[in-house]
């Protein structure tokens, strides 16, 4: 039985990166870079006013000095003339300094009288001015390959004028979920019947960490359904994710079937707690990832396994969860001989709360938790003690 280490480790070494492609910076939210990329003009792209005001010379600007006032400078304008001596040009936020000046006089520290304009607190040679290039400088690195655009790195790349960019390719994610219990929510149970969850929780992480899910139909329990669905699966995406099926039942048919099929089975169990029948193969390169069929366990493996090489495939630098450091305000004790992911909720103040029932199947547990606190076996951890929280809400 593999290890959580050696399980993703095995998994990394046979996931390669999709291939680039170059899209418009507009359609890049949530993909990660392929190529590195740099600013087309200079963060400011000229000298300009941080405040509403007047551009001055500062040596002028002295308390209770008076200026005359020649034009003013809008956004979106420039001021053609060179500022004389006793002179000063009104401006606004972002507009560019006229020629001559080096410091702005905020509006609040001045009164007008016509074109005349009394100083009532002096100005320091470049003070409320941002200067050409102090943020960003033409060719300089703002993205590298493997980071993901999120919102501000978007906004940085469109404020330094990239147009496009190149990114892998976002892969297409089928979710299964097998056996015959199985209902779709809202529908009849009937006798010993279910309401299946597994896809949609799936497909939703899924979405978070930047690939597109493919919700398929329920699958049967028989090896002519599992074959069927998973070839389906397999012809139109780029990874396939299944729940249940993977473990040693009569009716588990998801291993027999992928073999068949063609496909290499690495691995198919981890010592990890929930989640230990967690399957990873490969047909014609690309990913089977067999989750278990009880909720909890079909998202933590998702989470410490089946994420990372996700984030791979895409070409991501960081596989990991975010994670911070918190401080338990209920004792968590691990009396197995697997290192059990237990869920928990922490707040703004970083105090981590167990959330209920840490059995494989208690969804409510999850309906709570907004992180996972990954305790050693046989391990006792203390009220007050610090730990680190896997944060995947």
């Amino acid at each position: 039985m593999y290890t959580l280490e050696e399980a993703r480790a095995e998994m990394l070494t046979h996931i390669a990166p999709l291939p680039a492609e170059t899209i418009p910076l507009a359609q890049a939210a949530n993909r990660v870079l392929a190529a590195e990329v740099r600013a087309a003009v200079n963060l400011p792209r000229f000298d300009n006013s941080a405040m509403d005001g007047y551009a001055v010379r500062a040596a002028e600007a002295n308390k209770g000095a008076t200026l005359k006032c020649i034009g003013e400078v809008p956004a979106g304008s420039s001021f053609e003339n060179e500022l004389g001596a006793g002179e000063c040009v009104r401006i606004f936020t972002g507009s560019p300094m006229p020629a001559g000046a080096n410091a702005v006089v905020m509006q609040e520290d001045s009164r007008v009288d016509g074109d005349t304009i009394e100083i009532t607190d002096g100005a320091k040679p470049f003070e409320h001015v941002r200067l050409r290039g102090e943020d960003v400088k033409t060719d300089e690195v703002i993205g590298r390959a493997g980071e993901r655009l999120h919102a501000g790195r978007l906004q940085l790349l469109g404020s330094a004028g990239v147009a496009e960019v190149s990114v892998h390719r976002q892969p297409i994610v089928a979710v299964l979920a097998t056996g015959d219990e199985l209902r779709e929510p809202g529908e009849e149970l009937g006798a010993g019947g279910i309401h299946e969850s597994n896809r949609l929780a799936l497909a939703e992480l899924i979405r978070q960490c930047g690939a597109a899910p493919r919700v398929q139909p329920l699958v049967r329990d028989t090896m002519e359904a599992t074959m069927a669905a998973l070839q389906t699966a397999f012809a139109e995406c780029d990874a396939v994710v299944t729940s249940g099926g993977v473990s040693v039942g009569d009716h588990d048919y998801v291993k027999a079937a992928f073999e068949k099929l063609g496909g290499s089975l690495d691995f198919w169990r981890v010592n990890i707690k929930p989640g230990k029948p967690f399957v990873f193969g490969r047909l014609e390169g690309k990913p089977l990832f067999g989750v278990p069929g009880n909720p909890v366990s079909a998202m933590v493996t998702f989470l410490v396994l089946a994420r990372p090489a996700l984030m791979q495939l895409q070409g991501a630098a960081d596989l990991n969860l975010p994670a911070h450091p918190g401080v338990l305000a209920d004792p968590l004790a691990n009396r197995g001989d697997r290192r059990h992911f237990m869920r928990v909720r922490v707040d703004a103040k970083g105090t981590v709360c167990a959330t209920g029932l840490q059995a494989s199947h208690a969804v409510s547990s999850l309906g709570e938790a907004n992180g996972l606190v990954d305790v050693p076996p046989e391990t006792n951890l203390a009220e007050g003690e610090r730990v680190e929280v896997l944060r995947f809400a």
